[in-house]
């Protein structure tokens, strides 16, 4: 993953939203929603659950 990738991700599994990530990252809501989606296709799953249980499951951000 990218470090911008990684960084949402982080955002996210720790329960901010898309619209929040984007201000607090100074991105657009679609920048950020883009980085998600790109790092789900390259962990392979297919949803924001799924996501999480992965990142918790691979200790990502422990």
């Amino acid at each position: 993953l990218s470090p911008r990738e990684l960084e949402v991700i982080r955002l996210f599994t720790g329960g901010m939203s898309v619209g929040d990530i984007a201000r607090q990252l100074q991105r657009s809501a679609k920048t950020v929603s883009t980085q998600k989606i790109s790092a789900m296709r390259k962990l392979g799953v297919d949803s924001d659950q799924a996501l999480i249980e992965y990142c918790l499951q691979a200790s990502l951000f422990a």
